[in-house]
């Protein structure tokens, strides 16, 4: 569709999954927020921006490891004077060396004042309108109209293509929740236009109204409308138009041609988009209002059945809303012309007669300037402009002063004596006489002190009446303040708060007492209902009024004025755009991201974004007062009628409210908590202590420049590294947490040196250069990274995904990952297998992941092609159940989030299943294989490696994808491994390769890969991409129970189709995962051949308690398990079998053997043998959970069997086990006794019982013996019949072996062995009341596990 409205429905119909981007940042108008910071440099692990305000008062405490480290290294303090002489000079190589020094900023007494200055003058005059919003109490477009007939300058764009835009203000009130009923309908006069669709309740009730959450509290969801909402919103606005004679709007269907909004196009039936915009004037607007009003529920009642099923066009009605932030205007003016002007204009503005709600940011400039000397004004002057002063502005406790007895300043302090006038306003006793050319000086918060300010306590009198909630606002709550560090100052700043001072809360009663309506006189005897207004008790409500609050604080913020010229918006900053990692990180694109590449070079040939910002603040008169903004909400159907005016509104709330910060009570409460600078050093700071990143950004660019001309790549560290400097910048020119990429700037230093110091500081693994070659680099080996497969920490991610796309930024990484794991191999995995080939894995499995992303892309943008994006609409119920789509994007979600979705675990399967096929009843047949065909794994790498080999590639196909990062990454993937294959024959080599892709498959658990669409007998050559609804398993087919049993179980229960489908094909798959809690020991025989080993089986399992003797001796195990060893293979059966015996793996005192059964090692042996297996009558905490046991007996066998073991290199050392060792798996019943039960060791005394001496008082079996072991136990497991059962015998004796089999069912027991056991099986006693013995060695006390 190429028309306005259907590109427009295109956009809103994509389903945005976690991790996509915001939508374009620099394209909308955006309040002006502190918080704020562009999607660009947000980083996907950035801080929270209360770990900065905890920073300054807590510090981290705990042992220093070895090495130098951050807390070892030796803190030096250098002068903001210095910093200044190194930038004004440009001595780049001093200032880059300060970045490997710790750091701490010391301020020169002629770059820094104190607060209390007398030679500082104050002045708080200036006062702003930073933000607007006003929301109309009733349909229609009263929040658009001015009070005005006729206005010939009037004029409103009327936009109807903004689908997308989203409702952006994050402080005031609208009365209603806007998730899913904002629609923004253009601009009018200096305003942002929107038509909300609100709640008929919320309009109708002013209560419900009043009780929806203010906007700050940020608990709504997108506000944007659905695409089926905004295309009959659009056809309303369009009907309502078309009633107008004096526009060319036409409908011919007003309600399209089909009841499906899906099948027509708006520009079919109405030219209401043949332009983008329709400018109106104010007839046309008076006119639509009226229309809207008139039309609206008739038009509704018309509407077809199935456009009100959902309910939202039955329960809404529409509301204009305008908005305008940002705009900085001057207000409250002290000139009393102008002042008059103003409040005319408020008056003409707009009527408030029917606005609900006004939500205003009143912000007022706190400047300060030195001044050369203080002159006396004249005692004259004042008596004559003010009449009668005092001597406080406290009207309780002053008195009136006759000025002539009163000297101008105090003879010991030499300050001035003040004087206040009526209305308790400081009346300026001296006149500052100002340097030439003085500037004013520049003003930052006091992060460490202004906290306490917001909780200060402020005096009451009698009869001066404070509203309880005058500061709290409607949900009274503890100030939460965020502070934003400037300059890398630490501890001078910006700060926002959820409150404004508790000093205004006197001022905010004044102004409710003077405006707030009061309830009509009631005869409360009389029958008649009281006014809705009436409130008799007077909850909730303002005072004893029984009213609403006219005025509601809502929060504040603190900010030097200079951030409106260097950012309007956080979008707009130069220095928060990432714009040189950009302009490097293009160089990895493609052809369809060159254009976008090469503008990002240019713009940074042009300048770099620092040097931008150098040009924005050299003007002589930047400015450099302190704003202090604070947001209202006047609730105006509170107000008097007379009040409810512009003009009142101006005078009375607007006013008042801007000029309160001048006043002492609250001036001088503020004002310790000021940080004053020279006017020579603000805004100058910020390049100061920024001059050692900047220049290293920019001999990295002139490095750079170069090679991205000559078409070569930066190197991935590279990248990143100016990633991290532009982040580093950010963060010094907003003090925003979220543009810190954690995983890698915290172990290079950097949040640690501003966190704590301010300044920043690089790890000694960075180093830097003062030439131009190469100026900033680290070593692979020092990269940090995460995980055991060493995935490199990367900072650059936003710029990358919102700049070229999430396809090139996948690219990137794993190139990034392949090169890292080159130099920097993982000494954790794969250990049993050489380096090179441990290299070749690791590259593989790089490549499978990104191959894995790029399936994931594949099938999530196909599923939401075929799906309804429209939330609403998947909830309609069409009689057959919920929506199908609804529930296939339901587990498409949860199916993207499983960490192996080509596997079975954590039922990726069955979520693939249930999103692939549309109709439920294929289920059954699993995932579409439109070739009816399997593959290999072995067959998947060979096609991996022919399509993607370096000479003679063939033709890509499915299972690969031809667009997608991971072709070219597998490519890359080919070459890199060709490094450590065999040399001496391709054909060796590309075998090499594709054992690695297999080792990787069987890791990342690939058991099923998209296909192909089926070969037809059509013209052509048959297509052979990928496809998300055609797929082939990896696996081979075995039996693991009768179709019978089949049968028996799902007649037994009800049956969820895609469930038993997942598991017939888990069950079907040679390579498939499985888990020994899900199949009996009858299966066993099945599964334990597979080439995965068992989901119990894993180091998750098995809780160290972050021991490093446990966890060495964990890790060994799993790093180095070998299936092939027989020792293995018997502690992985052994494991399993003793999670069947849970938890009946201890032994009763009374069956002790006497000693004499306990001499030679083949006497001892039985005797231990024969012990019957009993429980505990103690509790202990994990005695019957299994998944542990299948982890816990095989690594104990391991360890104490393979000589490398770190276990076995302890006892060498220690002539013992570790004790931590001992008590842990002692407590579980793991030790040498069951050891030497199980048939897997030999005891040679009694003092086994207690542990004994390893190796000394028991034995391990010899390799002869042990090879014989496993060929029986192997054997037996060929005995699908009756070989589980004798295996149990094997382990635990005959009686035992019985006794699971009769209890659990697990296995069918063997009639005549079990009738053996039943013959000599003696009465039980039933008064036994034997004790069952753990055994703990006898170093060790017992430990509760």
């Amino acid at each position: 569709m190429s028309d306005l409205e259907d590109n427009a429905d295109d956009d809103l119909g994509t389903i945005t999954f976690p991790g996509a981007a915001r939508p374009g940042d620099q394209d909308e108008p955006r309040p002006f927020d502190l918080a704020d910071v562009p999607s660009s440099v947000e980083a996907e692990d950035g801080l929270p921006q209360s770990e900065i305000f905890e920073s300054l008062f807590l510090h981290q405490h705990g042992p220093a490891p070895a090495g130098r480290t951050w807390e070892q290294t030796r803190v030096q303090s250098v002068s903001l004077s210095t910093l200044s002489r190194t930038f004004k000079k440009q001595d780049t190589a001093t200032a880059i060396n300060l970045l490997h020094r710790r750091s701490v900023l010391r301020l020169d007494d002629d770059l820094y004042y104190q607060s209390d200055d007398d030679m500082l003058a104050w002045d708080g005059t200036k006062h702003f309108l930073d933000f607007f919003l006003v929301v109309g109490g009733s349909v229609g477009l009263h929040a658009l109209l001015p009070n005005k007939v006729v206005d010939h300058t009037f004029s409103m764009a009327l936009n109807l293509c903004l689908p997308t835009r989203l409702f952006r203000p994050k402080f005031g009130k609208l009365g209603f929740d806007p998730t899913g009923c904002m629609m923004a309908i253009g601009t009018g006069p200096s305003s942002e236009l929107w038509l909300a669709f609100a709640p008929r309740e919320n309009l109708e009730d002013l209560d419900i109204a009043n009780d929806v959450p203010l906007l700050s509290e940020r608990v709504h969801g997108d506000t944007r409308l659905s695409s089926s909402h905004f295309r009959m919103a659009v056809m309303f606005l369009a009907h309502a138009l078309s009633k107008n004679p004096a526009l060319s709007i036409y409908v011919m269907h007003p309600y399209g041609t089909d009841d499906d909004l899906s099948a027509w196009r708006i520009k079919d039936i109405s030219n209401i988009y043949s332009q983008t915009t329709w400018d109106l004037r104010l007839d046309d607007v008076l006119e639509l209002h009226n229309t809207i009003i008139a039309e609206w529920d008739d038009w509704v009642a018309a509407a077809p059945r199935t456009w009100k099923l959902d309910g939202w066009l039955l329960s809404r009605a529409p509301v204009a809303v305008a908005c305008r932030y940002g705009q900085n205007q001057p207000i409250a003016h002290s000139n009393t012309r102008t002042h008059a002007i103003e409040a005319r204009n408020w008056h003409a503005e707009r009527s408030y007669a029917s606005i609900r709600y006004v939500s205003v940011a009143i912000a007022t400039d706190i400047a300060c300037t030195r001044v050369k000397r203080w002159i006396e004004v004249p005692n004259e002057d004042i008596i004559q402009e003010h009449g009668v002063v005092y001597d406080s502005p406290d009207p309780h406790i002053r008195e009136e002063l006759d000025l002539d007895d009163f000297p101008h300043r105090d003879p010991v302090t030499r300050r001035e004596n003040n004087v206040y006038d009526e209305d308790g306003r400081r009346i300026p006793r001296l006149h500052g006489k100002l340097r030439r050319n003085a500037k004013p000086c520049g003003l930052l918060v006091n992060l460490e002190t202004i906290s306490e300010l917001f909780s200060s306590y402020i005096p009451d009198h009698d009869d001066m009446v404070v509203d309880p909630d005058a500061y709290a606002g409607e949900n009274a709550s503890i100030p939460s303040v965020s502070i934003f560090p400037q300059a890398f100052l630490r501890t001078m700043g910006h700060i926002q708060c959820n409150a404004i001072l508790p000093h205004f809360a006197p001022f905010i009663s004044d102004i409710r007492r003077s405006t707030s309506r009061r309830p009509r006189t009631v005869n409360l005897n009389d029958d008649d209902p009281l006014p809705d207004e009436y409130d008799l008790f007077g909850d909730r409500l303002d005072g004893e009024n029984g009213i609403p609050p006219v005025l509601i604080p809502s929060a504040c913020q603190f900010y030097n004025e200079i951030s409106h010229r260097i950012r309007p918006s956080a979008a707009l900053h130069d220095i928060q755009q990432g714009r040189i990692t950009s302009a490097l990180a293009g160089a990895y694109g493609n052809a369809a991201t060159k254009i976008t590449h090469n503008a990002r070079v240019r713009e940074c040939k042009t300048s770099l974004p620092h040097q931008r910002y150098d040009n924005k603040i050299s003007l002589d008169d930047v400015p450099r007062a302190l704003r202090l903004e604070n947001i209202y909400i006047i609730q105006c159907d509170s107000l008097k009628p007379e009040k409810r005016n512009g003009m009142s509104i101006y005078k009375d709330i607007i006013v008042p409210l801007a000029s309160a910060w001048s006043h002492p009570n609250i001036f001088q409460a503020l004002r310790p908590h000021i940080c004053v600078f020279a006017s020579q050093a603000f805004p100058q700071v910020y390049q100061w202590t920024t001059f050692g990143l900047t220049s290293l950004l920019e001999r990295l660019w002139a490095y750079q420049l170069p090679l991205l001309e000559a078409g070569n790549k930066p190197r991935h560290e590279a990248v990143e590294l100016c990633s991290v400097l532009e982040r580093a910048l950010a963060y010094a020119h907003t003090g925003n947490a979220r543009v810190l990429a954690a995983r890698l700037m915290r172990p290079l230093w950097l949040i640690q040196s501003m966190l704590e110091q301010g300044l920043p500081t690089f790890a000694p693994s960075v180093r830097t250069t003062t030439t131009i070659n190469n100026p900033i680099t680290i070593s692979a080996a020092d990269w940090p990274t995460s995980d055991n497969l060493n995935v490199p920490a990367i900072a650059s991610k936003r710029t990358q995904v919102l700049t070229y796309g999430n396809d090139h930024f996948e690219a990137y990484k794993a190139g990034f990952h392949i090169e890292l794991s080159i130099n920097k191999l993982s000494p954790h995995v794969f250990l049993q297998y050489t380096t090179q080939e441990r290299h070749c894995i690791v590259i593989a499995l790089v490549a499978l992941r990104s191959y894995i992303a790029d399936v994931k892309t594949l099938v999530a943008t196909a599923i939401k092609k075929e799906c309804s994006a429209d939330p609403d609409e998947m909830d309609v119920d069409d009689g057959r159940g919920p929506s199908r789509d609804k529930d296939r994007l339901k587990s498409l979600q949860k199916w993207l989030t499983c960490d192996h979705p080509l596997g079975y675990k954590d039922r990726a399967y069955e979520h693939l299943l249930r999103c692939v096929v549309i109709d439920p009843n294929d289920f059954s047949e699993g995932l579409p294989n439109t070739s009816k065909e399997k593959l290999s794994v072995q067959d998947f790498a060979a096609r991996i490696c022919a399509m993607t080999r370096v000479e003679s590639p063939t033709s890509v196909a499915a299972p690969l994808i031809l667009t997608a990062p991971s072709t070219a990454v597998f490519r890359m993937a080919y070459s890199r491994m060709l490094k450590y294959a065999p040399a001496n024959s391709p054909a060796a080599a590309e075998k090499c390769i594709q054992r690695s892709y297999i080792i990787a498959a069987n890791n990342l658990q690939i058991q099923h890969i998209p296909w192909h669409a089926p070969n037809t007998a059509g013209r052509g050559r048959p297509s052979r991409k990928a496809m998300h609804n055609s797929w082939v398993n990896l696996g081979k087919s075995i039996v693991v129970d009768s179709p019978s049993s089949v049968a028996a179980r799902t007649n037994s229960r009800s049956v969820d189709m895609a469930a038993e489908a997942a598991k017939k094909a888990q069950a079907s798959d040679a390579r498939a995962p499985w888990a020994v809690e899900s199949i009996t020991l009858q299966s066993l025989p099945d599964f334990f051949a597979r080439d995965c080993l068992p989901d119990e089986f894993s180091l998750e399992q098995i809780e160290c308690s972050r021991d490093p003797m446990l966890t060495e001796i964990y890790e060994w195990v799993f790093a180095n398990f070998d299936r092939e060893k027989p020792v293995h293979k018997i502690a992985l059966l052994a494991g399993i079998y003793f999670s069947h015996v849970l938890p009946d793996m201890f032994w009763d005192v009374k069956d002790k053997p006497s000693n004499d059964k306990m001499v030679g090692e083949r006497s001892a042996t039985n005797a231990i043998r024969n012990l019957p297996w009993k429980s505990n009558k103690g509790t202990r905490k994990g005695s019957t959970w299994r998944p542990q046991f299948i982890a816990m007996v095989p690594a104990y066998i391991i360890s104490v069997y393979e000589r490398e073991s770190p276990l076995r290199d302890y006892l060498a050392r220690k002539k013992a086990f570790p004790g931590q060792w001992n008590a842990k798996n002692s407590a579980k019943g793991i030790g040498s006794l069951n050891l030497v039960r199980m048939g897997l060791a030999k005891a040679r005394s009694s003092r086994i019982f207690k542990g004994g001496a390893p190796l000394a008082d028991w034995v391990l079996l010899t390799n002869e013996e042990l090879a014989a072991k496993s060929k029986e136990l192997m054997g037996l497991l060929q005995d699908r019949q009756y070989g589980p059962f004798k295996i149990a015998v094997s382990f635990f004796g005959l009686d035992k072996a019985v006794d699971i089999g009769a209890t659990t069912g697990t296995y069918t027991n063997h009639p005549a062995m079990t009738s053996i056991a039943l013959k000599k099986r003696p009465a039980p006693d039933a008064d036994s009341d034997s004790e069952v013995e753990i055994i703990e060695h006898a170093q060790h006390k017992r430990h509760r596990q």
